[in-house]
C-alpha cells in the first residue's frame, strides 16, 4: 500500500479550513510530574517493549496510555494509504473525543522503544475528566483539537464514490460530515481518476453511492447504518440497557437535556437518525446565539455540545431512528428500526421539526439534483457561479441566502408575504440589504420545476399574475416547519398541527394524575417535550437549549416523587 500525505484531487475539504498549527501546544501538550502522580490515582502503570501495539485502528473502547518514558507511534490507515503522524515522547497522551464514548480508534498506536506508561481504561478516563478539572480542561482541549485536525486530514477518512446529481450520495456525504468522519470524495463527473479508483476497488456505476473504509471494506449503496456500525461510529451498548434519562433527538435541545441530566448523575442516552446538531447543526452561521459575538456554525455549536455530553457519561447514538414506544408501565419500552430495545424512566422528546414541502409536482425527483434543504460548503460547491433560488422568509433562509452569495453569482430570494420584516431577524435582512448579489422577490411563489435528470427551470406566479419561467438549476427550500412526531403514535397529546402539548397546554381529561403537569411535562407523566417539537415554542436555538436544561430540573422532581 502507497503512503500518501495528501488526499489527492478527489479529496476535497467540506467546510472552511481552520488553521489550528499554531496551537500544537494544546495539541500534543506535555505533561508534568505532579500531573503524573494523579493520572497514577486513575490507572496503572505498566511497562511495554518496543513493537508491542498498543491499539489498533478501528479498535473501540481502548485505554488511554500516558507515556512516562521511550516513545510510541501514531500510525492511521486508509484504502488509499498510510501515514505516520507522528511520535509520543514521555509526557505525552493517547486519544481524542471518540475515545471518551468508546467509539473507534482513528489511528494505530504502537511502541517505538521500551516504555513505561500509565494506562487509563474507558470508565476511568470519564471519572477522572469530571473530577479533576484542571487537568481535564487539558485533556478535554486536546481531545477536541485532535478531533478537528482529524476531520481536516482527509488521508485517515472513508473514501466515498459518488455523483454530484444523486440524492443518496448527498445524503451520505452529509452524513459522515455532520458526524466529523472525514472523507476523500470521488465524484463520477467532476474528478479525473475517479474511473481508475472504481475499477481498483471493484464499484461500478450502478454501485454508487459506494464507500471504501479505511479498513478496505468496501460497502455499496450502504444504509446510514451499516456506515456507522462498519466505521466504528454508533453505539454498541445500548440494546437491553435501562437508563434513567433517553432523549430522543440530538439537536440543541436535546444535547442540552442530555448535558444537564448527565452532569447531575443521571445515566442518559441520546438517540438520533442523522447526527448531532438537528435542523441547528446545518446552519453556517449563527450569529444571535448569546456568548458568540462573531457567530459560530451549527456544526461547531453541535460538536461542543456533543463533547459535554459524552464528557459527563452520556450515550450518544447515531443513526438510531426510534419506531415506537410504549408509554404503558413503570418504565417506558423505546424500540429501533435496528431491532434494539432500551426502558427509560423517563424520556425527554426533542425531535424537532423538519422543513415543509410544498405542494409542487415532480418535486422529489429533482431532490438532491437542484432541490436542497440546506446550504452547507458541499451545497456552495455545486452553486459556484451559478444563480440559485432560495425559497422562504425566516432566519434560515436569510442565514442561506448571505452564506450563498459567498460562492454563487446571484442569489435570489422568493417569498409570498410582502417582505422580511415578519419572519426575520434584523441583523439579516440588513446583510440581505446589503449584499449586491442578492435580489427580493415578494409576493411571488414557486408553482412548477423542470428538468431531464436534473433541475433545469423554475416558473414561479406572482400573486393575480402569470406565470413566468427562468432557467435555474439549484433551489433552496425553507418552509415552514412539520413537526417529527408520527413515532409517538398515541402516547401523548398533540396539537391540530401534530406538535407535542405540555404543560398548561394539555387537556384536563388527558392528565392522570392529582398534581399538575410540569411546563415542559406532556400529557404523559415523565415524559417531556423541549425544542422545536413542543407547541408554542419559540424557533431559537437559545430558546431550545434553555428548555432542554428547564426540563431536566422538572424531571428531577417527578422523579423524586412519582
Amino acid at each position: 500500500m502507497e503512503t500518501r500525505t495528501a488526499g489527492g484531487k478527489g479529496a476535497l475539504p467540506e467546510a472552511a479550513s481552520t488553521d489550528i498549527g499554531n496551537r500544537r501546544h494544546q495539541i500534543m501538550p506535555t505533561l508534568s510530574e505532579a500531573e503524573f502522580e494523579l493520572l497514577s490515582r486513575y490507572g496503572e502503570r505498566r511497562h511495554f517493549k518496543a513493537g508491542d501495539i498498543l491499539f489498533r485502528q478501528g479498535d473501540r473502547h481502548i485505554s488511554m496510555y500516558v507515556n512516562l518514558s521511550g516513545s510510541m507511534e501514531i500510525e492511521r490507515a486508509s484504502a488509499l494509504g498510510t501515514v505516520i503522524l507522528g511520535t509520543h515522547g514521555p509526557g505525552m497522551f493517547t486519544g481524542e473525543i471518540g475515545t471518551l464514548a468508546g467509539r473507534a480508534a482513528v489511528a494505530t498506536g504502537r511502541v517505538v522503544t521500551d516504555s513505561e506508561m500509565i494506562v487509563i481504561s474507558e470508565e476511568s478516563l470519564r471519572t477522572l475528566v469530571i473530577s479533576e478539572a484542571a487537568l481535564s480542561e487539558t485533556i478535554m482541549r486536546a481531545y477536541i483539537l485532535r478531533r478537528v485536525a482529524y476531520m481536516q486530514d482527509h488521508t485517515g477518512g472513508v473514501v466515498v464514490f459518488g455523483a454530484r446529481h444523486s440524492q443518496a450520495t448527498l445524503v451520505l456525504r452529509h452524513f459522515l460530515t455532520r458526524n466529523g468522519q472525514p472523507t476523500a470524495y470521488f465524484d463520477t463527473e467532476l474528478h479525473d481518476e475517479t474511473a481508475a479508483l472504481m475499477e481498483r476497488f471493484g464499484v461500478t456505476a450502478a454501485d454508487i453511492p459506494a464507500i471504501v473504509t479505511p479498513s478496505g471494506e468496501v460497502l455499496r449503496q450502504p444504509t446510514l447504518r451499516q456506515v456507522a456500525d462498519s466505521i466504528g461510529l454508533s453505539s454498541d451498548n445500548i440494546d437491553g440497557r435501562t437508563f434513567d434519562l433517553v432523549v430522543v433527538g440530538a439537536g440543541p435541545a436535546g444535547l442540552a437535556a442530555a448535558v444537564y441530566a448527565a452532569s447531575e448523575g443521571l445515566s442518559v442516552a441520546v438517540l438520533d437518525s442523522k447526527a448531532p446538531g438537528g435542523q441547528a447543526g446545518s446552519s453556517s452561521k449563527i450569529e444571535n446565539y448569546f456568548g458568540f459575538p462573531t457567530g459560530v456554525s451549527g456544526q461547531a455549536l453541535a460538536g461542543r455540545g456533543l463533547s459535554q455530553a459524552r464528557k459527563f457519561g452520556a450515550e450518544v447514538a447515531v443513526p438510531v431512528r426510534v419506531s415506537a414506544v410504549n408509554c404503558e408501565g413503570p418504565d417506558f419500552e423505546i424500540a429501533i428500526d435496528s431491532g434494539e430495545r432500551l426502558r427509560a424512566r423517563s424520556i425527554v422528546i426533542a425531535t424537532g421539526a423538519r422543513y415543509r414541502k410544498p405542494d409542487l409536482p415532480g418535486l422529489e425527483r429533482f431532490e438532491g439534483r437542484g432541490v436542497y434543504y440546506s446550504a452547507s460548503f458541499m451545497e456552495a460547491t455545486f452553486c459556484a457561479n451559478e444563480e440559485v433560488v432560495i425559497v422562504g422568509g425566516g432566519n434560515s433562509a436569510g442565514q442561506a441566502a448571505v452564506f450563498l452569495a459567498a460562492h454563487a453569482k446571484h442569489v435570489h430570494i422568493v417569498v409570498r408575504a410582502d417582505g422580511l420584516a415578519a419572519s426575520m431577524s434584523r441583523y439579516l435582512i440588513q446583510r440581505i440589504e446589503a449584499a449586491p448579489n442578492i435580489t427580493l422577490h415578494t409576493r411571488k411563489q414557486i408553482v412548477e420545476l423542470q428538468g431531464e435528470d436534473k433541475l433545469e427551470h423554475i416558473s414561479w406566479q406572482a400573486a393575480g399574475g402569470e406565470v413566468k419561467t427562468a432557467p435555474a438549476r439549484h433551489l433552496f427550500l425553507f418552509l415552514g416547519a412539520e413537526p417529527n412526531t408520527a413515532w409517538l403514535g398515541d402516547c401523548v397529546a398533540l396539537d391540530e398541527q401534530h406538535f407535542v402539548l405540555t404543560g398548561p397546554q394539555v387537556p384536563a381529561h388527558a392528565w392522570p394524575l392529582e398534581r399538575s403537569p410540569h411546563f415542559l411535562e406532556t400529557s404523559r407523566p415523565r415524559i417531556f417535550a423541549v425544542g422545536d417539537v413542543r407547541s408554542g415554542s419559540v424557533k431559537r436555538v437559545a430558546a431550545a437549549v434553555g428548555e432542554g436544561s428547564a426540563a431536566v430540573q422538572s424531571l428531577h422532581q417527578v422523579l423524586a416523587s412519582d
